[in-house]
């Protein structure tokens, strides 16, 4: 047992295994005081009580301590520097003086720079971020810490510092690994000190590794019980300074294979084909490009290796077609290798395109060779489609930059506008350089009429505030007064990212503070208000947010489970921080153009709105004698999986979940005249989009199709994206009518849309305009959305239920503090102000 007046050291102990280490030492160590550090500077200890409220990491941190300390022991959090030795000295001897001597040390810190994985292209200060905790902080900790009684000091290395193939793509973190085992051998005879080589650790660490090299070797991931008891069976023995421990695969496990520059797959010689020599040929000058510009030895690649396995991003990418584009005398479009993502697929590529050209040059004698079919992910096997499946949409409703409406959105469209212009200074309270499309008035808003106080208001998410306005908006616009709703079985699904932004000051004040703290209430105070009984579910998968909900709204109507549901997305720009971000990644455009598909493309533009659907089965929609505006005949959705990247896309999923939503919608490819696209602004990812589009929906080139976005109109306005297009979509199928596209006008480098099946209105026109359009999403970490909706039939409508008009909101800036603040009773549906009871009792009787 851990001495009961000595102090436990956890570096990286706010979070993941360091935090999971300190829990575990608590529990069944008997350790009673602890110093956890970490890089975030928590709040002081007053402000917790209400910091720990919010969706945020650090609200996350302050619960997790609090945790602790609820199981007895006594936590003390610093955010000093590990690589600063004399401020790590001077907390080193603060914390002796208030809780004790170190007894033991459990070194967890560490950095990975997944943004940048390839050590070739990393800038200093990048690799220097990733040493710093491993090599500097650690030589710091050692100085200050050599004098003090301990009965362990344990470095959590990784089993990337002892196997070279499995440092591929995280050289820099390899070294810091190394570093650390090596110290640890050079200190053994001064300190109780072990660097722990761990192999994956699929739960509190960075997640399962499932690379063909990681499982080819023998290891499996362990998780955290397994984890644990490893580290108590290491702390208990002298096993020596560095140990790998491991959970392995006995039938593929070969230790002195470990040491192996690169694990090689069996293969089987078989007579070369002239054709197979070609390729051969062309893989190993693909090889020797490769190598150089990695700065390999040739012989450590393998041709059927991803190339992002080796640390190779999208910028990398676009290097690597540079010599191929030289030798062939034309342009390789870069986003090939996003399909064809190993040597070997690219050689074979390649050979079937340009195997004449190969052939001439003097360092190969290629021929050609067909081209390797695409492994996609077929659909899954369907049932066959019935009007029984599909889905109604009964009601719209939307508030978009330069709309204030679903009416005036509309208008926005078909007169081809865009809203997109410079932020203006009262957005966000002072000059922007910045363009974006952004909404006028966004924090106004009528707080009485939704029983709210003005306290509650102004510390509240403005996206909660504006999402129940449109919800509003949606019962009246399909034609349903809040009486008519209230105690039904009614769904809430909205796709948003909650964004805490009230100051110490409105929090205090705020007298329903969960509402200003907890995500799930973008949704719940719609169900609350209502009084709505179905699930009540907030999304957020970034762009596909509000098309995800959608998914799982129509599977509980299919289900039975509800009888209607909302369906939305929402999102605000508070501040320019997003669009720093973008900008960052370098994806953000400052001009107040967005263009798609074409020369002219710089980037996204971001926006901000809110747009609500109101969903039912379709059958039930008919009896009831609903306005119809479209039907969804198929969505699905899926995920990129691994790529070069955390934003980099993945054209075969792209394909694939296309693929499904068409084959559940029951209707053939050529059937759809529209196609709302992604769209991000950038040259590959719109190429990849576009191309992974020809090939499911025209791959012969035979009936031209029209592609539109809405997003040179309003800007790119992220978890509200998906909705924003799907009711354009909705609303060109209602009106039987296309509308001008603002961009592809100057034509691409990789790509001839001239030639290609593809389509953009100009004007305004009813002319063969489209009666099916698929819409497609595609985010941020991957989730994928596509959605296929079909025009409902003037000749089939039996609707009897019409819009209304909707009452008038009195509206206030919520972020003012020069509204008097009025505090609600205490019963549960009582108003906020005088003027709220008498609406409350007008549209749903007088509570009781």
């Amino acid at each position: 047992m851990f001495p009961s007046d000595h102090v436990l050291w956890v570096t990286g102990g706010t979070r993941g295994i360091g935090y999971r280490c300190a829990q575990h030492f608590v529990r069944e160590r008997g350790v009673k005081r602890l110093v956890l550090t970490g890089r975030e500077l928590l709040p002081p200890r007053e402000q917790w009580a209400h910091a720990q409220r919010a969706n945020t990491p650090i609200a996350q941190k302050i619960r997790a301590v609090l945790a602790l300390e609820a199981e007895g022991a006594q936590v003390q959090v610093l955010a000093v520097p590990l690589s600063d030795e004399e401020a790590l000295r001077a907390s080193l001897q603060s914390v002796k003086a208030t809780l004790g001597p170190i007894g033991g040390v459990l070194h967890c810190a560490g950095l990975v720079d997944h943004e940048q994985p390839a050590l070739v292209r990393k800038s200093a200060s990048a690799i220097e971020a990733v040493l710093e905790p491993k090599v500097t902080g650690l030589d710091a900790m050692l100085a200050c810490f050599e004098h003090e009684p301990l009965r362990f000091f344990a470095l959590f290395s990784s089993v990337s510092a002892a196997v070279p193939a499995l440092a591929v793509g995280q050289s820099d973190y390899a070294m810091a690994n190394a570093y650390m085992d090596y110290a640890a051998q050079a200190h053994r005879d001064r300190m109780p000190i072990v660097s722990i080589q761990w192999p994956s650790w699929k739960e509190s660490g960075m997640g399962e590794s499932r690379t063909p090299v990681y499982q080819g070797l023998g290891f499996h991931g362990h998780g955290d019980a397994e984890g644990l008891r490893l580290l108590d069976a290491l702390l208990g023995r002298a096993l020596g300074p560095v140990v790998l421990p491991a959970v392995v695969a006995p039938a593929r496990w070969r230790a002195d294979a470990l040491l192996e520059p690169r694990a090689k797959p069996a293969s089987v010689t078989a007579p070369a084909s002239p054709a197979a020599s070609s390729k051969t040929a062309v893989q190993a000058w693909l090889v020797d490009i490769v190598a150089r510009e990695l700065k390999l030895d040739p012989s450590r690649l393998d041709a059927q290796t991803p190339l992002p396995d080796y640390g190779v991003d999208s910028v990398m990418l676009v290097q690597l077609v540079r010599p191929v584009s030289e030798r062939i005398g034309e342009a390789v479009d870069p986003s090939v290798l996003f399909e064809h993502p190993t040597l070997e697929a690219f050689s074979n590529w390649l050979v079937s395109r340009y195997g004449e050209v190969l052939s001439a040059a003097p360092a190969d004698t290629p021929s050609d060779a067909p081209e390797p079919t695409p492994q996609v992910q077929s659909a899954a096997a369907q049932p066959r489609p019935t009007a029984a499946d599909d889905i109604a949409v009964i009601g719209l409703s939307c508030r978009f930059p330069g709309a204030g409406n679903v009416e005036e959105f509309w208008h926005l469209l078909a007169e081809g506008r865009s809203a997109i212009r410079p932020v203006p200074p009262e957005r966000w309270g002072h000059a922007s350089s910045y363009c974006a499309g952004v909404l006028d008035n966004a924090t106004h808003f009528d707080p009485a009429f939704f029983l709210i106080s003005h306290a509650d208001a102004r510390a509240m998410d403005p996206q909660a505030l504006l999402a129940l306005e449109e919800s509003l908006s949606l019962w009246y616009q399909a034609g349903y007064t809040p009486q008519e709703i209230k105690g039904r079985a009614i769904g809430v699904y909205l796709g948003g990212r909650s964004q805490v932004v009230a100051d110490v000051q409105a929090l205090q004040e705020a007298t329903n503070l969960i509402m200003a703290v907890g995500a799930n209430y973008l949704a719940a105070n719609i169900s609350r208000f209502f009084d709505l009984r179905g699930p009540s579910v907030v999304i957020d998968t970034a762009c596909s947010s509000a098309l995800v909900a959608m998914n799982m709204a129509i599977q509980s109507l299919h289900a039975g489970e509800i009888e209607a549901a909302l369906v939305g997305g929402v999102s605000l720009l508070h501040g320019d921080g997003a669009l720093r971000v973008f900008e960052q990644r370098g994806i953000l455009n400052r001009e107040p153009a967005l263009h798609l598909f074409d020369r002219r493309a710089k980037g996204t533009i971001l926006g901000e709105g809110a747009g609500m659907v109101l969903l039912k089965r379709l059958d039930q929609a008919v009896r009831d004698g609903d306005s119809i505006y479209a039907v969804i005949k198929g969505i699905a959705i899926n995920n990129d999986g691994r790529t070069a990247g955390p934003a980099a896309p993945n054209p075969l999923a792209q394909k694939a979940v296309m693929q499904r939503a068409l084959a559940k919608s029951g209707k053939r490819a050529a059937e759809v005249g529209h196609i709302e696209v992604n769209g991000s602004g950038t040259e590959v990812t719109d190429l990849l989009e576009l191309k992974a589009i020809q090939s499911v929906y025209r791959p012969s080139g035979e009936t031209p199709c029209e592609l539109g976005s809405m997003k040179p109109n309003i800007g790119h306005p992220l978890c509200a994206e998906g909705i924003a297009s799907f009711i354009k979509s909705v609303l060109m199928l209602h009106h039987r009518r296309r509308v001008p596209f603002l961009s592809a006008q100057e034509p691409m480098q990789h790509y001839d849309l001239a030639r290609s099946p593809f389509r953009f209105a100009r004007t305004a026109s009813e002319a063969d305009a489209p009666t099916v359009a698929a819409i497609n999403s595609f985010a941020d970490g991957g989730t994928n959305a596509h959605v296929i909706v079909e025009a409902w039939p003037e000749s089939r409508s039996t609707a009897m239920r019409r819009p209304v008009v909707p009452p008038t909101l009195s509206k206030i800036d919520c972020r003012s503090r020069s509204v008097e603040i009025v505090t609600p009773p205490a019963t549960k549906s009582a108003p906020s102000a005088t003027r709220a009871n008498g609406v409350w009792k007008r549209l749903n009787g007088t509570p009781t």
